[in-house]
């Protein structure tokens, strides 16, 4: 129900005369901020965050400094989770409000909300999420053209979660040509070719060698994405691929990036842990596909194609509250006020 009033109040027909979007990311606000161990890792950033603040030295705090005296800064544990939410709300406004019309807004919120990769997994990932956050504001200063601003948010993001170095390197994707299509044929060929050799293999432990032991670890769990995640994720990526050309100026750096979180989540067929790192390009999607949307004439295709998307949508939804791993953590809403 929090949900369906945030969408509802970011409705075109309700902001012609008053700006009731804004009580939208209100809404969205207190579900955050007043949440209650709920998500799987809200505990375990509860016990860091006790851990830090009794004086014990965790190698978790002192990898990711920032986070760590994040931390230290805020002694209250839940006036740090209403901190973080304001700040993930403020980003989220920030993207939304500088890219899209007012009547697109519930489009963006639609996507956030209904993709629970997006919204319920933030909620969980504190460090990431505000690594998240820093990336945002680094490619809203890009699109700008303040390049110097970019590096500097993406070093903080860094000082909060180490796999936000991936984004040093991806600066040089991002600018405001066309993609010709020569090099959309050779983008599909290349992620068919890593789908079906184990030349992806390779691929991935290169890239490990850069990051901290730790990602290695995941990977080694050889975990994969099913087969029909991977189906559905071929939607978002064929969508995006095929249309990102309607794009123009700054909103083709959103669509790169929307676009290299298509390919992140197809390749997760070959190891799912990737999906850690196609948190920081997911984000994009909600103000991507809107805009794609927008660009389309008017009629049977563009219908059929939204209605695809929001049928898969759906379907993911219903398998993630289907999972016994994620009913777990997410099944009972509990605030604060009533622990």
């Amino acid at each position: 129900m929090i949900f369906l009033l945030a969408v509802l109040l970011l409705l075109p027909a309700l902001n012609k005369k008053y700006p009731f979007y804004i009580l939208s990311f209100g809404v969205l606000f207190l579900f955050l901020a007043l949440r209650y161990d709920f998500g799987n890792d809200y505990m375990s950033y509860y016990g860091v965050h006790e851990a830090l603040n009794a004086g014990w030295q965790l190698t978790l705090g002192n990898e990711e400094i920032l986070y760590k005296y994040f931390n230290l800064l805020i002694p209250n544990f839940y006036v740090m989770v209403a901190i973080l939410s304001f700040f993930y709300i403020c980003t989220l406004f920030l993207l939304i409000k500088s890219t899209l019309y007012i009547r697109q807004y519930w489009f963006a919120v639609l996507i956030l909300l209904i993709n629970p990769y997006l919204f319920l997994v933030h909620l969980s990932s504190f460090r990431q999420t505000i690594a998240l956050c820093f990336l945002v504001f680094a490619v809203h200063f890009l699109t700008k053209g303040k390049r110097l601003f970019y590096f500097l948010f993406i070093s903080i993001a860094v000082g909060f979660h180490q796999s936000a170095l991936v984004m040093f390197p991806v600066y040089f994707l991002l600018n405001q040509k066309k993609i010709n299509a020569v090099k959309i044929v050779t983008i599909m060929g290349v992620v068919i070719l890593l789908l079906i050799t184990p030349l992806s293999d390779t691929l991935f432990k290169w890239i490990l060698d850069f990051f901290p032991k730790g990602y290695s670890y995941y990977y080694e769990q050889g975990l994969q994405n099913s087969l029909r995640a991977t189906l559905i994720s071929s939607f978002y990526f064929f969508l995006i691929v095929l249309n990102i050309n309607k794009l123009t100026g700054r909103e083709l750096i959103y669509g790169k990036l929307a676009l290299i979180a298509t390919i992140i989540s197809l390749l997760a067929y070959k190891a799912s842990m990737i999906n850690r790192i196609g948190m920081y390009f997911d984000i994009f999607l909600i103000v991507t596909i809107p805009l794609i949307f927008s660009k389309m004439k008017q009629g049977k295709v563009r219908l059929i194609l939204f209605v695809a998307m929001f049928g898969i949508y759906i379907l993911r939804y219903w398998s993630f509250f289907n999972n016994p791993v994620w009913i777990e953590f997410y099944g009972t809403y509990q605030t604060i006020l009533n622990k």
